[in-house]
């Protein structure tokens, strides 16, 4: 279980006192660091986030410590990178489809969202691809001062809309939600019109019906509260969020921490996305369960819609290596190869549909970080 601690999440007025990587005062040991998220506390990459602190904190005896900033209260979502690159704050949560001109190598990651099938297996392929098959994913990340730990994969996003469809699934001319590129070739093609905004923005745009569809995790009618606003769920998979760097250090940062310090960072990594993915597991059981008493409808697709999303998803394939590099990736169809082997890899790893979270962490360690570090 996560742990209480009431000094973790500070609120956004606090922001403006943000000092990066600033020591303690005298004769104080712990060196304090500054994490940001533009989700809230309640979202699971928060609980994976705040996980990944208190395992921080604790494996280094309080030579280090955190105060970690969701909700925007240090930076957005598009201004997170040059938050951390600016020494704003010592790390933070970093979507990479938000800056696919930054780091368009790790992007090249994300745009294969449509073969996230497994979110266990997909977060897995994604940091090993990463850490152990993509040095110009970690190079363009340390242009931006940034030495990745880890990135994650959502379940697979589906339609979170406010029409029940009474009469089935009809998505030409709705708005929707969408993030990245890849996501919104899927709704133009299926004849919607795609709105890309962060999903923190989807309640306040749904509300005033600025937005028809939410494409993301079915946990985000908890989390991000559109079960107040929606009404259906088209049992579909739409892609999902795939990449990014969910838990990261600022490089410069990095370079001046103890070898210990390093090693209890390394260790905490796998830990924080363990508790992240099985947080999502969690919510998503619990939503879907809870959906009916709260009048939200799951629709089901005709066949012919599945057959476009299965040619959509054979198509990423070469797609993605040729938008990547469009934006300039080398080599952008290896890392594409590399990623899929990675996927078939965790497939067989990860093959006990009963894993548990130290498990999965254990997983992630032996078969990744310890091989990467």
């Amino acid at each position: 279980m996560l742990k209480k601690n009431p000094g973790l999440f500070i609120s956004m007025s606090a922001g403006c006192l943000l000092v990066a990587g600033s020591l303690t005062s005298a004769g104080a040991l712990a060196r304090d660091l500054t994490y940001g998220s533009y989700l809230p506390p309640q979202h699971p990459t928060s609980a994976g986030i705040a996980t990944f602190i208190e395992e921080v904190e604790e494996r280094t005896d309080g030579s280090i410590e955190f105060k970690f900033f969701p909700s925007g209260a240090a930076a957005s979502g598009k201004e997170m990178l040059s938050a951390v690159r600016d020494g704003m704050i010592d790390g933070g949560f970093l979507v990479t489809v938000y800056y696919p001109t930054a780091i368009p190598a790790n992007t090249t990651i994300s745009d294969l969202s449509f073969w996230n099938q497994n979110s266990l297996v997909a977060t897995a392929a994604s940091i090993d691809t990463v850490l152990t098959g993509c040095p110009q994913c970690l190079e363009e990340l340390e242009e931006n001062d940034v030495h990745f730990l880890a990135s994650y994969a959502t379940p697979p996003y589906q339609a979170i809309c406010k029409n029940d469809f009474a009469s089935g699934f009809e998505p030409d001319g709705m708005r929707m939600r969408v993030a990245g590129e890849e996501i919104g070739r899927w709704v133009t093609q299926i004849g919607g019109i795609p709105v890309n905004i962060p999903n923190n923005e989807s309640y306040e745009a749904m509300e005033r019906s600025q937005l028809d569809c939410v494409i993301g995790a079915t946990s985000w009618l908890k989390s991000l509260s559109l079960n107040e606003v929606a009404s259906s769920v088209v049992e579909l998979p739409m892609g999902a969020f795939l990449g990014g760097s969910l838990l990261n250090i600022r490089d410069s940062v990095w370079q001046d921490l103890t070898d210990p310090e390093r090693k209890a960072i390394i260790e905490a990594a796998p830990v924080g996305v363990a508790r992240t993915i099985f947080e999502y597991q969690k919510e998503e059981a619990e939503v879907r369960k809870a959906a009916g008493g709260q009048g939200i409808r799951f629709i089901e697709v005709s066949d012919e819609m599945r057959k476009v999303r299965e040619a959509f998803m054979q198509a990423q394939v070469e797609r993605a290596a040729a938008t990547a590099s469009d934006r300039g990736v080398k080599d952008a169809d290896q890392i594409v190869t590399n990623f899929i082997a990675n996927l078939e890899k965790w497939e067989k790893l990860l093959a006990d549909p009963n894993i548990t979270e130290p498990q999965y962490a254990a997983l992630l360690k032996s078969e990744i970080y310890d091989k990467a570090f």
